[in-house]
C-alpha cells in the first residue's frame, strides 16, 4: 500500500533556494551540508534531507530462547549465503491424566504422534478440502527420527537463583549427546504433506452390539506417524500403579520427553514450522471385561465388553536446538540478516549530537521519513529471499510509534500487514531489490518533540503482526542494550544481504540513508 503525503503549500525554486541560503546561515559548521541536499521529489510536495549521520552493523546471534515458544522449527535448511541450519526439537511430555487406571484387560490398538502444521484452505475438491502449507523452507527430502531423550528438563534453574529454567538454542551439542540411540520413530526421504488428513473416529452412540459406526474426520495437515505399540506398552501401561506415573513430575523424570533429529541428505533439505501447543501423542486401547447385565426377562447374564478407549501425552515443554554452519559475521561493509540462531543490524540515527540540534533548530514539519535498503547482489533473486523485514526499539524492547499508527495492519493476513510500515521486498525500475522501512514517527518525535534518541534492531520475519520478544545470547560486538529479539527472527531461517553505509564505490547510489521529507514554516 502506498502512502502519499500531501502539503498545504508548494515551493517554487527561487522559495527553494532562498530556503537554502537560509539554512547555510543557521547551521553549525559542521552541519553545512544540509543546505546542499535539498531537492524536488515528485512523490511529494517537499523537500528532502538524506545526509543525516548514522551508523549500521551487523551483530551474530549465538543463541535463542526458545522454551517459551509454542512453534518450533524442524528439519534441515540449507541458504547459499550462510551454509547448512539444523533445527532439532527437544519436547518434554505430560500426562494427560496423572495416576491413570487403563481397566482390567487393555489392549493398545495404536500409537499416534500428531502436530500441525501451519496450512491455508485454498481450494475444495468434493469433500476433500485442499490445503497449501505454510512456513515450509526447501522442498528436498531429509531424513527424520523421534528419540527418547535422556537429559532431565528442569523447570527451574538451582544456578540462578531458582528462576524459570531458560533452554537456548545454542545447546545443541547438550542434547545431540543425550538420547537413546533405538529411535521410537524413523522416517526416511521425509518431505512434509500438504494433504487434508482423515481418520476414522469411533461413534459410540451410534455402534450396537451388532454394529460398529465410525465417522470420517477431517481435519488440515499435519506431521502425523504411527508409533510403535510395544514401545509404549512397556513406557506407559506397564507402568500403571507405580510412582513413575503418580505425577507429572515423576513422570517427567522417568520419561523425559522426546528428541527430534534432522538429518541432511546429499547436503539439502527441508525446514517447516510446526505448532507444538496443539500437537500430541495418542494412544488408542480397548478394555475387555467380563460384566453382569439384567436382560429383558429380567435375568442375569454375563456378558464381555469392549471398551474403546484413548490415552493423551501432551507437549508440555519444547524448544529448539540449532547446529549452523554460519558461526561468525563475514565483514561490517555490508548489513547480514539471517533468521534462526544468525544475525541482525543494529542502526543508530543521528550520530552527530551537533549536526540533529542544527536539524531541531530548524522547526521542520516532517512529510515522511524512511531507511530503504537495498539488497546485495550477492543474494540470488529467488523464492528464498525473506520478504518482510522487522524494526524495532532495542533499548525500550518495543515497537515503534510507526508500527502501532500504521493503518495498513491485517491482524488475519500478516503476508501483507502493515506495509506502510515495514514495506515488503521490492524491485525498482533498474531492478535493484530494496525494502523500504518508514519511520516518520519516530523521527518527527525526535526532531520535534525532543525525545531520546533510540538504538534500533533490525532483523527477518515472516509475519509482522508477531512482536513477542524472546532472550537472545550475542556476540562480543552487541550493545549492552540488546538483550531480546524478536521471535520471528528466531523461526524464521530465511537470510538476506543489505547494503550499509559503506558500500562499494560502483553501488553508492545504495547506500544506507535515512531519507527525511520535510517542508520549512514560513
Amino acid at each position: 500500500m502506498k502512502k502519499e503525503w500531501k502539503v498545504a503549500k508548494k515551493y517554487n525554486y527561487l522559495a527553494i533556494l532562498i530556503i537554502a541560503v537560509s539554512f547555510f546561515a543557521a547551521c553549525e559548521d559542521d552541519f553545512s551540508e544540509v543546505g546542499s541536499d535539498l531537492v524536488n521529489n515528485n512523490n511529494f510536495s517537499a523537500l528532502l534531507y538524506d545526509s543525516s549521520s548514522l551508523d549500521a552493523y551487523s551483530v551474530k546471534i549465538t543463541g535463542a530462547q526458545t522454551n517459551n515458544f509454542n512453534n518450533l522449527l524442524l528439519g534441515v535448511y540449507n541458504d547459499p549465503n550462510y551454509g547448512m541450519l539444523t533445527a532439532n526439537v527437544v519436547s518434554q511430555l505430560s500426562l494427560g491424566t496423572t495416576g491413570p487406571d487403563f481397566g482390567t484387560n487393555p489392549e493398545i490398538d495404536s500409537v499416534v504422534i500428531s502436530i500441525p502444521y501451519f496450512s491455508t484452505a485454498i481450494d475444495i475438491d468434493g469433500e476433500t478440502t485442499i490445503y497449501e502449507l505454510d512456513s515450509v523452507y526447501g522442498n528436498e527430502p531429509i531424513n527424520l527420527s523421534v528419540h527418547r531423550n535422556n537429559y532431565y528438563i528442569r523447570s527451574l534453574d538451582p544456578d540462578n537463583d531458582y528462576e524459570a529454567q531458560e533452554y537456548y538454542t545454542d545447546q545443541f551439542s547438550t542434547f545431540e549427546q543425550n538420547y537413546d540411540a533405538e529411535p521410537l520413530l524413523e522416517v526416511s526421504n521425509f518431505t512434509p504433506s500438504a494433504e487434508e488428513i482423515k481418520t476414522l473416529e469411533y461413534n459410540e452412540t451410534a455402534s450396537t452390539d451388532d454394529e460398529e459406526v465410525f465417522d470420517l474426520n477431517r481435519s488440515a495437515p499435519r506431521f502425523r506417524f504411527h508409533l510403535d505399540v510395544e514401545d509404549f506398552q512397556q513406557l506407559i501401561f506397564d507402568q500403571e500403579g507405580s510412582s513413575e506415573l503418580i505425577s507429572n513430575a515423576n513422570f517427567q523424570n522417568y520419561f523425559r520427553g522426546l528428541y527430534f533429529k534432522s538429518e541432511s541428505i546429499n547436503d539439502a533439505g527441508n525446514m517447516s514450522l510446526l505448532d507444538f501447543s496443539q500437537g500430541n501423542i495418542t494412544i488408542y486401547y480397548t478394555d475387555t471385561y467380563e460384566t453382569t447385565e439384567v436382560n429383558e426377562n429380567g435375568n442375569e447374564t454375563e456378558v464381555t465388553v469392549v471398551d474403546r478407549e484413548e490415552f493423551v501425552l501432551n507437549f508440555s515443554e519444547n524448544f529448539n536446538v540449532f547446529d549452523s554452519e554460519y558461526d561468525q559475521i563475514p565483514d561490517q561493509d555490508n548489513l547480514y540478516l539471517k533468521g534462526g540462531a544468525g544475525s541482525m543490524a543494529v542502526i543508530d540515527l543521528f550520530t552527530d549530537q551537533n549536526q540533529l540540534d542544527s536539524i531541531r533548530d530548524l522547526n521542520w514539519l516532517v512529510n515522511e521519513a524512511n531507511l530503504t535498503f537495498y539488497v546485495d547482489n550477492q543474494v540470488e533473486d529467488n523464492e528464498n529471499q525473506p520478504d518482510r523485514l522487522f524494526i524495532y526499539d532495542i533499548n525500550n524492547n518495543q515497537v515503534l510509534s510507526d508500527y502501532t499508527s500504521d493503518i495498513s495492519a491485517i491482524d488475519n493476513f500478516p503476508f501483507r500487514s502493515r506495509e506502510i510500515h515495514l514495506g515488503p521486498l521490492q524491485t525498482d525500475d533498474n531492478g535493484d531489490r530494496f525494502y523500504k522501512i518508514r519511520v516518520t514517527g519516530l523521527v518527527n518525535n525526535i526532531i520535534n518533540n525532543d525525545s531520546t534518541n533510540t538504538r534500533l534492531g533490525l532483523s527477518v520475519s515472516t509475519n509482522v503482526n508477531n512482536t513477542q520478544i524472546t532472550s537472545g545470547r550475542f556476540d562480543t560486538n552487541a550493545p549492552e542494550q540488546l538483550e531480546n529479539i524478536p521471535q520471528m527472527q528466531v523461526i524464521t531461517p530465511e537470510g538476506t544481504i543489505l547494503h550499509g553505509t559503506n558500500p562499494p564505490a560502483n553501488e553508492s547510489s545504495k547506500r544506507l540513508k535515512l531519507n527525511i521529507f520535510y517542508t520549512q514554516p514560513e
